[in-house]
């Protein structure tokens, strides 16, 4: 067999050549990641280095520390409860737990050894860290979910041999995964679920789109802000295709329930975590909270605490997350340019939480390869703006202060321009040429 018939069966086959610009702004972006990521590795060591001289002799400033890889330990340890609602108060869906079950079960026997002791979360975690099971857990997880987020960037994208390489080394190196692995957290599974989708809902076979349906659901069951990117659906005018999704999510939504020995009586308690955890003052306060919410608050804080908890916050904060919503939908449905729909789309998982950290900006990605794809569609000035605020978003040095206040206007400002771009260019010309042709 030669080579060429061994390339065409491989992971590349079907790649697209990149144009030369295409080239320039990927190995832009391939050197500037690296080279931050790697100082600021030189920093967060040289951290480590103090924060342990300042724990030896008696400071506790640094103890936050131990909350690193928490949301894996905490995931892991209740997908072992019987009822991670009654007994962990967690406030993360049945799905997003039970999909760490298999990492959890290599740790089983140390978790059961911290089973009769009272800790913390970051308590226990600096604990379950000592133990060589945890490593080869998180060394799994890490593994296995950044090979399957390569291996679908690169054949939705069709890149070529080596900028797929450079994609990939850029990807893991990156502010938001490597937040994402620092914390363990299940988003990093909503996104693989996600780009499944992305991958699967053209596919000429009917039964291949109904797996990419499906796959959007399973995003959607372990965070469910992932099934905005059901715009994608209707800008095809796909309403069939939307309504089955709405019907396998509220389906499987119940049944995953089962997952665990409480059944629909985790429900009720459920619900009440969750509310409690997404209406809590203290995480809308932290700077480390991309959400316009939580932006929204710290400026009524600023005013008065006591405005901030008043009823005039809710009635602004509902009021700015409806109009969000609703002009991001008609945008996201009605644009043409799959950049444009790609940002708002991500924008709005970003955004819209009221607690959303720093992990959820790995959905970047997505409009980020749709900016290298249709790179030189792009003027000038547009094109500046964006390698600005896509560089900032990745850069690792802008993750180390732990103030995300600039990423949420970042963020929010490219949703904007996309949201204008949308009804200038598409829905408002769409609409004027309907309104010329009946009238001639």
């Amino acid at each position: 067999m030669s080579d060429l018939s061994i390339k065409r069966k491989g992971l590349w086959s079907n790649s697209d050549p990149l144009t030369p610009k295409q080239n320039k702004i990927i190995n832009i972006f391939f050197y500037a990641i690296l080279f931050t990521t790697f100082f600021a590795m030189v920093g967060i060591i040289l951290y480590l280095v103090f924060a342990f001289a300042a724990k030896s002799a008696g400071s506790m400033t640094h103890d936050w520390l131990l909350g690193i890889f928490s949301d894996f330990v905490f995931i892991m340890n209740v997908s072992l409860e019987e009822s991670p609602y009654l007994v962990e108060d967690s406030s993360y869906p049945p799905l997003a737990i039970a999909i760490l079950t298999p990492f959890a079960l290599i740790c089983k026997d140390v978790f059961a050894s911290y089973s009769g002791m009272l800790l913390t979360v970051d308590e226990l975690t600096s604990r379950v860290i000592l133990h060589p099971q945890f490593w080869i857990s998180i060394i799994l997880f890490f593994l296995v979910c950044s090979l399957a987020i390569i291996f679908i960037v690169i054949k939705m994208y069709r890149l070529p041999r080596i900028p797929s390489i450079k994609v990939a080394m850029m990807t893991v190196a990156s502010a938001p995964f490597v937040f994402a692995v620092m914390r363990g957290n299940t988003i990093y599974f909503a996104f693989i679920f996600l780009l499944l989708f992305l991958l699967l809902y053209e596919h000429p076979k009917a039964w291949v789109r109904e797996i990419g349906y499906l796959c959007l659901v399973i995003a959607g069951l372990i965070k469910i802000y992932p099934l905005f990117f059901g715009v994608y659906l209707l800008h095809k005018k796909k309403i069939f295709a939307s309504v089955r999704i709405a019907i396998y999510y509220f389906a499987l939504f119940f049944i995953s329930f089962f997952l665990f020995e409480g059944g629909l009586n985790d429900l009720e308690p459920f619900i009440e975590n969750l509310g409690g955890f997404a209406s809590n003052e203290e995480r809308f306060l932290k700077m480390n909270n991309l959400s316009i919410t939580s932006f929204i608050f710290r400026i009524f804080y600023l005013i008065s605490p006591d405005l901030a908890n008043g009823e005039t916050f809710n009635i602004i904060n509902y009021a700015v997350l409806a109009l969000t919503m609703i002009v991001a939908t008609v945008a996201g449905i009605g644009a043409k340019n799959n950049f444009t729909r790609a940002v708002i789309a991500s924008s709005i998982i970003i955004l819209i939480p009221s607690i959303s950290y720093f992990y959820v900006l790995i959905f970047i990605l997505i409009p980020f390869m749709e900016f290298v794809k249709a790179y030189e569609t792009f003027e000038k000035t547009e094109t500046t703006l964006y390698v600005i605020i896509f560089m900032f978003l990745f850069c690792t040095f802008a993750l180390l202060p732990q103030s995300y206040l600039l990423h949420t206007v970042a963020v929010f400002a490219m949703l904007a321009i996309e949201c204008k771009r949308s009804f200038k260019k598409d829905i408002i010309p769409y609409f004027k040429n309907k309104k010329a042709l009946k009238e001639a």
